[in-house]
C-alpha cells in the first residue's frame, strides 16, 4: 500500500512538472530569442542550433522540392512547414506519393543528375544502399560554425538507427539525418481477446495475451484458427491477416519469422547496419531458414484468405474494418484503424511486439533518413540543409508525436527524456487504458530493444536480392510448396546474382 501511495505522489508531481518552481508573485518573463531582430520565441526553431548572425532570409523566394513516401510524418510535416516558409521565406513543396512511385521517381533523377528533388527521403534499402554517391555528404554542413547545425548529432539520435539510415559502408560520410522511425508491431483487437480469454483458456490451456514468451508464431496460428471456429462473424470475420502479395510486403512479413527462429539470409559483418555493395555468405539453407519457412507457410495457411494477395495497406484496411483479429503491420497505421473516421475498431485495439519464434521476438525496422540531393545547386543545398535541421530537431518530433493525427515516434533519444513519457515508460501499470499514443508508444520501445529489432540487409544489389525472395516465398505460400525445395531455389537464385557481378 505505502508503495501505491508513494507512485501516486510521483505521478502527480510528474502532472504538475514545470509549474512547482514558479513563484507567482515574482514570476521571471521567458527569455526573447532572436536572430535578426526576428523573434524565435515559442517557434520550432526556438532551440535550433544556428549563429547569431546566420541570415534566415538568405534563401527567401527558393522553392524546394521535398519528395518522400506517404507516409504519417510527410503528413504532418507538410502541414507544419508553413512555420518554416513564412520565418525563412523558402517555400518547402512536400511531395508526398506511395513507395513504389517514390522509388521509381527517385532512381529516374539520380541516373538523370537533373536535381529536381533536392531534399530527398532516403530509404537505407532502396535508395541509400544504391545511390549514396548521388547524396550530398553532410559532414562539411554539419561542422561548418557558420551553418545552422543537428544539435546533438550523431550522439542525440538512436544508434542503430543512425549505423542503418545515415552510413554506407563505413562511419565517416554522413549521408542522412535519421526522420522516421516506422516499425512492425503486432496489432490486436483487445475485446475479442479479453471477451474470450477464460474460454481459450478452458479449451487450450494457456493464456493468449499477445506480448509474452508464451506467445509463440505457432501458438498465434492456433489462436487464429480458433477465433475462426469461435467467434461469430459480426464481430470479427478472420483471426489473423497478413500481407502475402508479390510485393515488399511479403518480404518484410516473413522477415519478422525468419529473426525469430534465428535466422538471417546472409552472415557478412555489418552487412544489417553499415551495409556492404553485396553479399558473401548466404544462410537460406541453414535449418533456421527451413524451420521459418515452414511456419510462414502455416501462419499464412491460419489466416485471412485473402492475406495472398494483400499488402501492408490491405491488412491495415481490413483490421480497421473489424475483418480482422490480429496482424503485424508498420506502428505508423495505428492512428489509421484508431482515429480514421470510419474506424469499426477505434478503442478496441491492443498494441505488443511480434510473437516469439525459437529465438526471439523480432520486430522489422523500416524507418528512413532525410538527404540532399547531390545534383542541386549549392544554395539549394545549403537551404535544404537548413530544412533538415529544422525537421528533424527535437522541437519538430515532439511536434509529430503530440499532433492530432500523428505518433510516429522520434529518432531524438532526448525526446523520450520528458517527464511525463520517461514516467509512463518506466511505469507501464499507470498508462490509463485509454491512452492510445503511450500503449502503441511502449510497444514500439519494446520492439527497439537491441533483442528484439530485426534490421534487414543493406546491400547495393539489394533489390536483386529481394525480387529473388519475394517471387519464391510468394509462389511458396501460394502454391503450398516445399520449404526445402524452395530454400534451394533462393540459394542458386541469389548464387546468379553474385556470379553475375
Amino acid at each position: 500500500m505505502k508503495n501505491k501511495i508513494l507512485m501516486i505522489i510521483m505521478l502527480l508531481s510528474v502532472l504538475s512538472a514545470g509549474c512547482q518552481d514558479k513563484d507567482l508573485n515574482t514570476a521571471i518573463p521567458e527569455k526573447i530569442i532572436t536572430i535578426n531582430d526576428v523573434d524565435l520565441s515559442n517557434t520550432t526553431f526556438e532551440k535550433l542550433s544556428i549563429p547569431e548572425d546566420y541570415d534566415l532570409r538568405k534563401f527567401e523566394g527558393m522553392t524546394l522540392n521535398f519528395i518522400v513516401e506517404n507516409n504519417l510524418h510527410a503528413g504532418i510535416l507538410s502541414k507544419e512547414s508553413e512555420e518554416f516558409s513564412n520565418i525563412t521565406g523558402i517555400d518547402i513543396n512536400v511531395n508526398a506519393m506511395d513507395f513504389d512511385t517514390l522509388r521509381r521517381k527517385i532512381n529516374l533523377d539520380f541516373i538523370s543528375q537533373a536535381g529536381k528533388q533536392q531534399i530527398i527521403y532516403v530509404d537505407p534499402y532502396q535508395t541509400l544502399n544504391r545511390f549514396y554517391d548521388y547524396l550530398e555528404v553532410l559532414n562539411p554542413y554539419q561542422n561548418n560554425d557558420d551553418l545552422p547545425s543537428v544539435k546533438g548529432y550523431t550522439d542525440d539520435f538512436i544508434d542503430n538507427q543512425v549505423y542503418v539510415c545515415s552510413y554506407f559502408e563505413e562511419d565517416d560520410n554522413l549521408y542522412t539525418v535519421p526522420f522516421d522511425s516506422t516499425t512492425m508491431i503486432l496489432y490486436y483487437r483487445k475485446d475479442i481477446f479479453e471477451k474470450y480469454k477464460d474460454a481459450f483458456i478452458d479449451e487450450k490451456g494457456y493464456d493468449w495475451t499477445p506480448g509474452t514468451k508464451a506467445f509463440t508464431w505457432e501458438r498465434y496460428c492456433e489462436i487464429s484458427e480458433w477465433i475462426d471456429n469461435n467467434v461469430p462473424d459480426e464481430e470479427v470475420k478472420y483471426g489473423s491477416g497478413h500481407m502475402a502479395q508479390r510485393h515488399n510486403s511479403i518480404f518484410c512479413d516473413f522477415s519478422n519469422i525468419l529473426a525469430a527462429y534465428g535466422g538471417d539470409y546472409f552472415n557478412d559483418p555489418y552487412i544489417n547496419t553499415l551495409g556492404l555493395k553485396s553479399f558473401n555468405h548466404i544462410n537460406v539453407r541453414e535449418e533456421s531458414f527451413i524451420k521459418a519457412l515452414d511456419v510462414y507457410k502455416e501462419v499464412i495457411k491460419s489466416s485471412a484468405p485473402e492475406s495472398i494477395d494483400w499488402y501492408w495497406t490491405d491488412s491495415a484496411r481490413a483490421f480497421k474494418n473489424g475483418e480482422i483479429a490480429m496482424m503485424p503491420n508498420w506502428d505508423e497505421n495505428y492512428t489509421y484503424v484508431e482515429y480514421d473516421s470510419d474506424s469499426k475498431v477505434s478503442g478496441k485495439v491492443g498494441y505488443s511486439i511480434l510473437p516469439y519464434g525459437d529465438v526471439r521476438s523480432a520486430n522489422i525496422y523500416g524507418g528512413s533518413g532525410i538527404g540532399i540531393n547531390k545534383y542541386a545547386t549549392e544554395s539549394e543545398k545549403e537551404a535544404a540543409w537548413f530544412f533538415i535541421t529544422w525537421a528533424t530537431s527535437k522541437n519538430m518530433q515532439l511536434k509529430v508525436l503530440k499532433h492530432p493525427d500523428g505518433g510516429s515516434l522520434p529518432t531524438r533519444k532526448s525526446a523520450y527524456e520528458g517527464n511525463q513519457i520517461k514516467f509512463y515508460m518506466e511505469n507501464p501499470e499507470y498508462i490509463d487504458e485509454n491512452n492510445i499514443s503511450l500503449k502503441h508508444m511502449r510497444a514500439v520501445l519494446d520492439a527497439w530493444k537491441t533483442k528484439n529489432i530485426y534490421l534487414r540487409p543493406k546491400i547495393s544489389n539489394f533489390y536483386k536480392a529481394e525480387q529473388v525472395i519475394i517471387e519464391n516465398l510468394n509462389n511458396m505460400v501460394k502454391n503450398d510448396m516445399d520449404s526445402e525445395m524452395i530454400s534451394e531455389k533462393i540459394y542458386l537464385d541469389l548464387q546468379k546474382i553474385k556470379l553475375q557481378e
